[in-house]
């Protein structure tokens, strides 16, 4: 009866405009941003996961307003997003918040190019979303540091630009020795070093609560065996939190030499599907790499592939790459382009994140009982380890 009662009292403020109520076992977060067209889809995606994470909610604009409710464990960041356009807001709530944002929103570029430029914006409700962005502050000197870095060379900037494009690498040489290009690398050094100063005493400052390392995931696109030494500095509660378990589960990944190949199953163009057995049939080696049509250092591999492919296919190797490209066109266009040999999907399953793939290329050595004997070789190192492999 009380439950209802106080369902009723929400749903009454509601109408009436007052908004003070939320569920105890969820929250909700009501947006008015202007500048968002009637019709437009925003999206809810968790956040800080060094995934690829796809949307939990979709809520669709009406009067320039739109809302989610959702639960959650224990704290989370979320990004709120929308569709057709880069840009995110990130807050951090719990249950029994009702979060309200308001603020502006103006874009920039088309097509795939488009970003939303969120300005104004305030949240209020949400009592972590306080201490996120104190937390968070110290980037707000770093951004500043940047751009006047960036105002003092954008000289020689943009002459390093367009040697780089022109492919002209005497200039490049030329360039490369002035007074202007060490004035900028060393200003540069200055930044990042700055930059890596700065992230750890944010990390460390919070190694006693969810709040280390979830820090961590914010600060560092990927880890090292350096934060191994952090994460172990950690408190209990913190290794143990929701993004405790995230930062261990990158730091020490199922998919590493000795474990067993994650298993996964991916469709072909055609709609067929192959798991990681099947893709192994007949073959004493499966070499899996993960790349994209937008990554130049994993295009540059595709003719030392080749040459591997070559020569250890008939001794028993088989490769399958898997491409992270989001668009289709793209991904079959890069292939068009490399004709590649061997089997190739696009990664619609999270194949990725089941091998806690953070970078590309990434490529990973399964033997024939399944187990990932290498990571990570490229060039002569995959050479060399295959001909000792398969003589």
């Amino acid at each position: 009866m009380m439950t209802r009662i106080y369902a009723g009292i929400c749903a009454l403020l509601l109408f009436l405009g007052a908004g003070a109520c939320a569920p105890k076992d969820s929250f909700v977060i009501e947006g008015q941003v202007e500048g968002l067209a009637d019709g437009t889809v925003m999206t809810l995606t968790l956040g800080a996961t060094h995934k690829d994470e796809k949307p939990l909610l979709e809520a669709v604009v009406s009067g320039g307003k739109f809302a989610f409710t959702y639960s959650v464990e224990s704290p989370r960041l979320f990004n709120i997003g929308q569709q057709g356009a880069w840009g995110v807001l990130p807050v951090v709530v719990e249950n029994g918040n009702r979060v309200k944002i308001t603020g502006k929103v103006d874009y920039q570029g088309e097509g795939d190019r488009r970003m939303a430029n969120f300005t104004e914006i305030k949240v209020t409700g949400s009592p972590l979303q306080e201490e996120y962005e104190g937390k968070m502050a110290f980037k707000d000197e770093l951004n500043r540091m940047y751009a006047e870095k960036e105002e003092r060379h954008q000289a020689i900037t943009e002459q390093v630009r367009k040697a780089r494009a022109a492919g002209n690498q005497a200039l490049m040489d030329s360039l490369t020795g002035t007074e202007a290009y060490a004035a900028m690398s060393a200003d540069e050094k200055v930044f990042f070093e700055t930059v890596g100063k700065n992230s750890y005493k944010a990390i460390m400052d919070n190694k006693d609560t969810w709040w280390g390392p979830l820090m961590m995931l914010l600060n560092l696109n990927w880890f090292s065996e350096e934060q191994k030494a952090w994460f172990a500095e950690f408190s209990p509660e913190a290794q143990k939190s929701f993004y405790g378990q995230i930062v261990y589960n990158e730091l020490y990944p199922a998919a590493s030499e000795g474990n067993p190949a994650p298993a996964f199953t991916v469709q072909d163009g055609n709609g067929a599907s192959f798991n990681l057995q099947q893709l192994m049939a007949g073959k004493k080696y499966l070499l899996l790499d993960f790349w994209a049509s937008w990554c130049g250092p994993c295009r540059k591999e595709i003719p030392n592939l080749k040459a591997v492919y070559e020569k250890f296919a008939s001794k028993g190797l088989e490769i399958v790459s898997i491409s992270i490209d989001k668009d289709a066109a793209a991904w079959q266009k890069a292939l068009e382009e490399e004709q590649l040999p061997w089997r190739n999907f696009r990664d619609e399953t999270g194949v990725a994140d089941a091998y806690s793939v953070s970078a590309i290329p990434a490529i990973f050595l399964v033997d024939g009982s399944g187990t990932i004997i290498a990571t990570g070789l490229r060039g002569t190192a995959l050479q060399e380890k295959l001909e000792t492999l398969l003589p």
